[in-house]
Formats: structure tokens, sequence, C-alpha cells
């Protein structure tokens, strides 16, 4: 069966801690990253910090394999870096059709004004790299980098396999909701789709075996860059929680995030496109008196996270009715409070 992490806001919700979570604690096979390195993640494993452009969360499991499908970009040297640290050499496989960016792209990327001024890029030559691969350029893949051959193979045949012999499989996207190229806030969109739907596709796999989808939320929205944010906090003093106690910067981009107060309309239209089974909500130790390690229940959080909480039972009733089924405390692996219910 598959399970897909879907963010619903405009990235950056804590993908990464849920992602990491559920294959630390759970029986996946196969975790699987597509998006490319223009969207971080960052994962805390007994204190330690990983802070990850490719490599799936799901690495934290030994006995999960690790695996780039064909909607993944990466660059050749940072994916050896990762592999190195999260010492994941003996079980990743990549698709022979990953792309591979190269310096020209980035450079083209970093000296496009459309690019890094209007849509504030953070100049991974990601959007490049796509540009061309959707005009049949000459880019180079996979399948022709000889440091990378020992880990190729056909994702699609790996994955069909698996979830064939009732192998479970974590798909774990990237960016969010608002940043959908066909359902977000045009024209302040990244480069794809960022919806459960395309990430299937981008793996290779079909919605045949899908068993839950988990969309993740922060109880506040953060965006890098230009674009749309319900009542934006501009208050320098309130902002600076989020800055410290949230981490709210970016993880590639190094760059403050922007801060809004959560959206419900784009929460209920990221349940519905993405068909959400299931809310994950993350940084609620952000409200006072839920700091990590201290709320064991939902009866310990503070009434200001209860009724947030109360607020997001709101997403319940909007089809196909997810349940919010997780809750994180704090940036560690297993800083989860777990149930909603």
């Amino acid at each position: 069966m598959i399970d897909i992490i879907c963010g619903g806001q405009a990235g950056d919700e804590g993908k990464g801690k849920i992602a990491s979570y559920l294959s630390y604690t759970g029986d996946y096979a196969y975790s699987v990253r597509i998006g490319g390195p223009n969207a971080g993640h960052t994962v805390v494993l007994n204190g330690v910090k990983y802070a990850l452009k490719n490599i799936p969360s799901g690495f934290v499991n030994p006995k999960t394999k690790v695996v780039l499908g064909a909607g993944a970009y990466t660059k050749t040297e940072w994916l050896l870096e990762e592999m190195k640290k999260t010492g994941v050499e003996d079980r990743l496989i990549i698709d022979p059709n990953v792309v591979l960016i190269d310096e020209r792209q980035t450079k083209a990327e970093k000296e496009d004004p459309h690019f890094m001024q209007n849509i504030g890029s953070v100049g991974t030559g990601l959007g490049q790299a796509i540009k061309e691969r959707i005009e049949r350029r000459d880019i180079k893949f996979a399948k022709d980098e000889p440091l990378l051959a020992p880990y190729v193979k056909d994702v699609y045949e790996v994955l069909n396999k698996a979830t064939s012999k009732g192998e479970k499989v974590l798909i774990e996207g990237t960016q969010g909701m608002k940043l959908s190229l066909l359902h977000g806030e045009y024209p302040f969109v990244t480069t794809r789709d960022s919806t459960a739907s395309t990430f299937l596709g981008e793996a290779g796999v079909g919605p045949k075996y899908v068993n839950d989808v988990f969309l993740i939320f922060k109880p506040y929205v953060s965006r890098v860059g230009p674009g749309p944010l319900e009542n934006e906090i501009t208050d320098e003093k309130e902002l600076e929680r989020y800055r410290t106690k949230g981490h709210e910067v970016g993880t590639v981009s190094k760059r403050l995030r922007r801060i809004g107060r959560f959206e419900m309309e784009m929460a209920k239209r990221a349940v519905m496109i993405n068909s959400a089974t299931k809310i994950a909500i993350t940084h609620i130790d952000l409200f006072e008196g839920n700091d990590a390690g201290t709320i064991k229940t939902v009866n310990d959080f503070s009434p200001e996270a209860k009724a947030f909480l109360k607020k997001m039972k709101e997403l319940e009733t909007v089809y196909p009715n997810p349940k919010v089924a997780l809750i994180s405390n704090g940036p560690d692996v297993l800083d989860m409070v777990g149930n909603a219910d």
C-alpha cells in the first residue's frame, strides 16, 4: 500500500518531520522522494539535525530503502554528500530519468531577473532544468552519470512489484498547495504541480494502491519570497518567536520566511484536491505553554492550542472527510503527541 505526504500551505509545513516519524515508527519498505533541491527538508533524530535537499526523510529507518523517483531533480555532488551524511549508500535507488542539474543551469537561473526577482527563485537551477526538459533540450540524467551507476534502477518497476506483494511505500511530496503550478496562486508558484496525484505519477505508480494521503499544516502559514499571504504578520516582536523557536528560515534559501495567519479556505481547497484522508499538524509547540517534551496528550495543551485544534476539526467536514491524526510538538522525530482523538 502507498501513503503520500502532501503540503497544505506554501511549503515548509514540516513534511520531513511527519515523513520521518511515519518511517521510523512504521514498516515502509520504500521511502520515495520526488521534486527538486529547491525545497529542502529538515530531520532531527536524537538531537542530530539533517538539513537535506534530496535524500528522503524515511532514511531514519535503516530497514527502509530510499528512492529518488523519475520526477526528482538533483545535483550529483549534493546527492553524494547527502548519501554519506545519512549512510544510505547500500539502500539507495535512483530512477534513470532523474535529472541532474548542472552549473550552467544554475548560473542561467541566477542571472535571470524573472526567476530571481519576479518569482523569488532560490537559485538552485531547478527552474531552468525543468524549462529545458520541457523544451526537449540536451540535459543530463542519472543514467548518464557513471558515479551514480550502482544505484540506478527502474523505480516504476521496483515500486509496482513492491505494492503488488503488499509491501508499504511512502511517497514524500515537496512544497505545498499554494505553490502548485496548476492549483496554486499563479504566478507565485513553483515550476511543477505539488499535489498527491502528480506525486504518484512522478514516482511511477498509479492510484490503485493508495491507502492514506497525509496533508500537513502548521497553525500559521510561512512563505519564502513573494506571493499572497493572508493577514501577514509584520510586528517584529511577534515575528521573533517564529524565527527563533519556530526556526522559520529557508532550509535551502536561508532567507527569513514571511509569516501569516492560518488560511482556512486554502486548507479546505487542499483537502479536496489532494483527497486527504489524514491531517497532521506541526509546530503546535509555538503556542505558549506547549514546549517540546512537556506535552504528552491533547489534554495537556494550552487553551490557545486547544482552540486551534477545535478549529481544525472543520477540515474533517470537507470531503473526503480527513481525520486529524498526528500532532507534532517539537523538532525531534519522536516529538509527537499522536492521535488527536
